[in-house]
């Protein structure tokens, strides 16, 4: 006997891949999710040894409201389902002369850091920030879940992605606003959470410094993995 519902496959159960079968759910779909490794996770694979949790992967979450909204399609409370904390400073930054760079949520005590390390920067400091804002509002907030099924989409959008800079590197962007090593390494690193090289990263990934200050870094407490066992 025939069943009318239909059904998708989503090959991956990384965060992108339960995602799309959360979403394929709520749409009345048959989901069937393929994943080669023992469990699920994808990127956010989860290691246990002696009573300890390692992440494989990503450690911080900084959009949670895009987790929230999974959780709200399925007619549920993420908090019912995870422990999601803010954490301030986001992160310690440690360089090998044993200098010590805090990221902290407020932008005063940013620039206090980074007048710190190098007063003659915080002027810089300011741009970055701007810069990273403008980024923000058009290539997270307008474009990041647009489709580019053609051609002319993306002619579109070209002029304000080239006022961007994005054919320039993260590394290279930062570099433009910053003239302290410490602080161009400091400000240029978010690519490595994706896996991506901040020389040659595009520069739109520079809108991550102002996502953090919008949204703030968080905490699954339980790690990543605990994400994925709330979300599967």
């Amino acid at each position: 006997m025939s069943n009318a519902q239909p059904h998708a496959i989503v090959i991956g159960s990384g965060f992108g891949g339960l995602a799309a079968a959360i979403r394929l759910l709520a749409k009345n779909y048959r989901v069937t999710v393929l994943e080669q490794l023992d469990k699920v996770g994808g990127r956010a694979y989860v290691y246990e040894q002696d009573g300890f949790v390692f992440d494989a992967g990503p450690t911080i979450i900084t959009a949670p409201y895009l987790l929230e909204e999974l959780w709200q399609i399925s007619g549920q409370r993420m908090e019912d389902h995870l422990d999601l904390r803010p954490i301030d400073p986001f992160y310690t930054i440690r360089f090998d002369d044993g200098t010590v760079l805090n990221c902290v949520a407020s932008v005063d005590g940013m620039r206090e850091e980074v007048r710190r390390i190098a007063p003659e920067d915080v002027e810089g400091y300011d741009r970055f920030i701007a810069a990273s804002k403008d980024i923000y509002a058009v290539a997270f907030s307008e474009l990041a879940d647009k489709p580019f099924h053609d051609f002319m989409s993306v002619i579109r959008a070209a002029p304000d992605l080239i006022r961007l800079k994005g054919y320039r590197s993260v590394f290279g962007l930062v570099s433009d606003y910053f003239t302290n090593e410490k602080l161009k390494i400091a400000f240029s690193f978010h690519p490595l959470l994706i896996g991506g090289n901040p020389l040659t990263t595009t520069a739109y990934y520079c809108l991550i410094a102002h996502l953090e200050r919008l949204h703030l870094v968080h905490f699954a407490m339980g790690g990543t993995g605990a994400v994925v066992k709330g979300l599967a």
